[in-house]
């Protein structure tokens, strides 16, 4: 393939990129400020805000790092970008993710500092989709080295597909953009939030014997970033903070010690709908407590299986 660059010009930072390339409405969601592509690897700039009104809203020793979910949006907005750029995915394609894999390799890189943190994201093509042998490519597994100044800081991984929208509407015809009444936010300081419009579960229900917990998912359409622009499902953003939040409450005598997460696998199986109750259940592992698996399930299906860990 060619090369094909958006934004270069010298200045990898000085400017975003258009929003309708990351599937953004806001322009303050926009991240990536560049991106170039070479023989299947691509480079991908990015820069994080020091005050973001959802991911810096944070308690403890959390608020000294740049949260690793938003270098995790950072990469989700190259791999959308590059699919249009590099891989001709229609104007208006709808993605769909399978998995991402995320894991801090030098968490200092991540130190919040006087200035944004000017992120390089070099993306390699593992693998690509196809229905037929030769047919058009339609979805790819990808692998990230997530650099800041020349110095790893995260490693990340993930599979995405695209469709045109006619071929989304017909696949999602009569799906619901309705939540509909949700349960109240729990607490915020057992999630390490200080907003409650940041709070994205109910009220947990705790295991008798501790260690286990479970929560329904409180879906704020109106939320700027989880909700940038109207979804018919629930978006894996909210799904991700939800498994981190409830996983807070289970220990919430270290909330404020916590920094993560610091290694993240989540695995997408099924559309999470709008219009019925989400519930997320995670546990934590006796033998390494900083480690929580669970999933997220609806209407008596598993929607999606994360395993999470924290730094302390």
């Amino acid at each position: 393939m060619t090369k094909v660059t958006e934004n270069m010009n010298g200045e990898f930072y000085s400017q975003t990129l258009r929003r309708e390339l990351v599937h953004k409405r806001a322009v303050s969601e926009v991240l990536v400020t560049s991106v170039s592509n070479q023989a299947g690897t691509w480079t991908v700039h990015a820069q994080l805000p020091r005050l973001h009104s959802f991911h810096t809203d944070v308690v403890g020793r959390q608020r000294a790092y740049y949260d690793p979910l938003l270098v995790l949006e950072a990469f989700r907005q190259g791999c959308i970008a590059a699919s249009h750029l590099f891989y001709y995915a229609p104007p208006d394609a709808r993605h769909t993710v399978r998995y991402y894999e995320l894991s801090v390799v030098d968490l200092d890189q991540l130190e919040c500092g006087s200035e944004t943190l000017d992120l390089e994201l070099n993306i390699v093509v593992q693998k690509e989709f196809r229905r037929e042998d030769h047919g058009p490519v339609h979805g790819l597994e990808v692998r990230a080295v997530v650099a800041h100044e020349g110095a790893k800081a995260v490693e990340v991984s993930a599979a995405f597909g695209w469709m045109p929208l006619q071929k989304w509407d017909v696949m999602r015809a009569g799906a619901s953009w309705d939540p509909g009444p949700q349960p109240a936010p729990t607490d915020v300081r057992t999630v390490g939030r200080t907003r409650a419009e940041n709070v994205v579960i109910g009220e947990p229900i705790h295991a008798t014997e501790g260690g286990s917990a479970s929560a329904p998912l409180v879906v704020d359409i109106n939320h700027a970033t989880l909700f940038d622009h109207p979804l018919d499902h629930l978006p894996g953003g909210l799904m991700i903070e939800a498994a981190r939040q409830l996983s807070l409450t289970i220990d919430d005598s270290r909330v404020s010690s916590l920094v993560g997460p610091s290694w993240l696998r989540i695995d997408f199986h099924s559309f999470a709908e709008m219009d019925a109750v989400n519930t997320v259940v995670m546990t934590q592992d006796a033998a390494d407590p900083l480690t929580f698996r669970g999933d997220i399930t609806q209407s008596g299906k598993t929607r999606a299986t994360i395993e999470l860990a924290f730094m302390e």
